[in-house]
C-alpha cells in the first residue's frame, strides 16, 4: 500500500520523502520487528522514546517513520537517508487504530468481536467459548495469554491484548479465513495503553475482579485498576457480568442496566446448578445442569475442577447462546467432557501413585482456587510448587505464600521469571507470609525433581505460575523452559531405573 493511501484521515506534516511514491508492507511499532519495507510507529513508551530506536528501524528497512516531533535528535538521523519518508503526526492510540483500519481495510462488520476482561478465567472463557463455536460448525479464532489460535495455527503474542498493530492483523488473518468470530482477552492495561482503539466488542464479557496488576509497571492502585477495567465495557454493544462478582453491579450501572447475567450459584440468564465431583482415571470431573431464561435444563460434564471453572463455562455457555439462536437451542452441542486448556488445570503426569498438574496461578485469588479446588477432591497430600515474576507486583507475594500455607501440605519455593529482580529479594517478600512446612529450592528444575521425589500414592503436585509458558526469564536472559518436558524426562528415567 501507497504511503499516502494509508495516511488517508489523517492530519500530519511530511518532513521528508515522497509518501505517493512509497510503498509500506507493514506496519510495525518494536524496532526489533521492522521488515523491510515496514512504517515504524515511533512513539514513545513506559520506559523510552521510540527515537532511541530509529537507528535499528532503519538498518532492518523501515521505508518510513511516523513521530511525534522531528526534532534536532531526529533529524540528525533521518535526514542522512533522503529515501526514507518522515512524518510528523499525533502518534496517539486513534492514530494507530486510524492506520491499522486503513492498511489492514477489512470489514469488521464480517465478524462478531467478542472481548473477554477480568482477573481470573480470561484464558479458560475464550478457550471454552471457542470450543462451543467450533463444535457447532461456526469457525472461531482467539488471541490471549496462550496466543493466537486460527484454526490448526497457534502464533505467540506480544502480550495477552497484544499490541494495537498486532491485533488488526490477527482480526484481518480472521476475516479472511473466513471467521464468524473473534475472541480476545482483554487486559485493564491494553484498555489503558490504547490496544483496542478503534475496536467495538459485539459483546463484552466480565469475569471477576481482584486487586493484583498493582505496581511500578502496572497499575497505581486497585482503584485505577477497576476503573480501566470498567472502561472497557464502553466499547461494547452487548455485556455479559457475572452475579457471583459486586463488581459486576458496578458496571451494570454504567450501562444502565442494560445486560445479561451468568452465576455459578444462584439464578441468571445463565446459570448452573446440582454440581457433582467425579474422580476419573483421566482427570477430575464436574457434572451439573445448565439453565439458559426459559429452555429446558441441559445436563454438562467438565473436566475442569472447581467452582470457578463451573463458572468460567457458565460464562462462555451464557455468551454461546446470547449470540446464537434460541430455535435451535436444543440441537447445539453444548459439552465440555474433553474439554482442556493448556497451563489451566492441566495433568501432565503420574508418578509413584500420585498426579502432577500445571497452572498459571500467578497472584493470591488464583493460588487459592486452585488450592481449594483440588482440596475438595480428598487427595492424600497437596505439594505446591511456585514462585513470583521479578519487577510485577510486590504484593501478591506474601499473599500466595500465605494461600499455600494454609491450603496445601508441603510448599516448595523457587524462581519463576525472575527478570531484572534478585530472586533474593523476591523471596523474601514470599517468605513474609510463609508458615508451615516449605523449602526453598532457587533452581526450578531442580525444585521440579525434588517434588516429584517426595511424592506418595494419592498425592496431588502442582507446580504454579508457569503454566503454558516455554521460557524462562532470569536476569533479563530467556531461555527454553518446559516444565512438561522435565516431568516426562523424569519419569522415562524413573522407569528406566525400575526396568533395570
Amino acid at each position: 500500500m501507497k504511503l499516502d493511501i494509508l495516511l488517508k484521515g489523517i492530519e500530519y506534516h511530511l518532513q521528508q520523502g515522497s509518501p505517493e511514491n512509497c510503498e509500506i508492507t507493514g506496519l510495525c511499532e518494536d524496532s526489533r520487528k521492522i521488515k523491510c519495507g515496514n512504517l515504524f510507529f515511533c512513539r514513545t513508551g513506559t520506559h523510552t522514546s521510540g527515537k532511541q530506536y530509529l537507528r535499528q528501524a532503519l538498518s532492518l528497512g523501515a521505508a518510513a517513520v511516523i513521530c511525534e516531533k522531528y526534532d534536532e535528535d531526529s533529524r540528525r538521523i533521518l535526514s542522512s537517508q533522503k529515501d526514507i519518508c518522515v512524518i510528523e503526526t499525533d502518534v496517539s492510540a486513534q492514530t494507530q487504530a486510524r492506520l491499522a483500519s486503513n492498511f489492514y481495510d477489512f470489514s469488521k462488520e464480517k465478524l462478531l468481536l467478542i472481548g473477554v476482561t477480568g482477573t481470573k478465567g480470561k484464558t479458560t472463557v475464550c478457550a471454552m467459548l471457542q470450543k462451543l463455536f467450533l463444535n457447532n460448525h461456526m469457525l472461531c479464532a482467539t488471541v490471549g495469554t496462550n496466543g493466537f489460535f486460527l484454526k490448526d495455527r497457534v502464533t505467540k503474542s506480544s502480550h495477552t491484548t497484544p499490541e494495537l498493530f498486532e491485533l488488526y492483523g490477527f482480526i484481518a488473518e480472521a476475516v479472511k479465513a473466513g471467521c464468524t468470530h473473534f475472541i480476545a482477552e482483554v487486559s485493564s492495561l491494553a484498555v489503558k495503553q490504547g490496544r483496542i482503539a478503534g475496536l467495538t466488542f459485539d459483546l463484552g464479557i466480565f469475569t471477576n475482579i481482584y486487586p493484583d496488576h498493582i505496581g511500578g509497571n502496572e497499575h497505581a492502585s486497585f482503584l485505577e485498576y477497576a476503573y480501566w477495567k470498567k472502561r472497557f465495557f464502553k466499547n461494547c454493544k452487548k455485556v455479559l457480568l457475572n452475579r457471583d462478582d459486586p463488581f459486576s453491579f458496578e458496571i451494570a450501572a454504567d450501562k444502565n442496566g442494560i445486560c445479561s447475567w451468568y452465576s455459578a450459584s444462584v439464578c441468571a440468564d445463565g446459570y448452573a446448578s446440582e454440581i457433582e465431583k467425579d474422580v476419573e482415571i483421566d482427570g477430575l470431573y464436574q457434572h451439573f445442569l445448565w439453565h439458559w431464561q426459559k429452555m429446558p435444563a441441559r445436563s454438562i460434564s467438565l473436566k475442569l475442577p472447581g467452582l470457578c471453572n463451573v463458572s468460567n463455562a457458565a460464562a462462555a455457555l451464557s455468551a454461546f447462546c446470547l449470540l446464537t439462536s434460541d430455535e435451535q437451542y436444543d440441537s447445539y452441542q453444548l459439552d465440555f467432557s474433553t474439554f482442556s486448556v493448556r497451563g489451566r488445570f492441566e495433568m501432565v503426569g503420574h508418578f509413584q501413585g500420585g498426579t502432577i498438574m500445571i497452572d498459571y496461578a500467578h497472584n493470591e485469588a488464583s493460588l487459592k482456587n486452585l488450592l481449594e479446588s483440588l482440596r475438595a477432591y480428598h487427595p492424600n497430600r497437596i505439594l505446591c510448587m511456585f514462585g513470583c515474576g521479578g519487577n510485577r507486583s510486590a504484593v501478591r507475594r506474601s499473599a500466595m505464600g500465605r494461600v499455600s500455607s494454609e491450603l496445601a501440605d508441603l510448599t516448595i519455593i523457587t524462581q519463576d521469571n525472575s527478570r531484572d529482580e534478585p530472586f533474593e529479594q523476591i523471596l523474601a517478600d514470599i517468605l513474609l507470609g510463609v508458615t508451615g512446612d516449605y523449602v526453598v529450592i532457587r533452581d526450578r528444575k531442580e525444585a521440579i525433581g525434588y517434588c516429584m521425589s517426595q511424592m506418595r500414592p494419592g498425592d496431588l503436585l502442582v507446580l504454579v505460575g508457569k503454566g503454558h509458558e516455554d521460557t524462562q526469564e532470569i536476569a533479563g536472559k530467556v531461555e527454553a523452559f518446559s516444565e512438561r518436558d522435565i516431568v516426562e524426562s523424569i519419569e522415562k528415567t524413573k522407569k528406566g531405573k525400575v526396568s533395570k
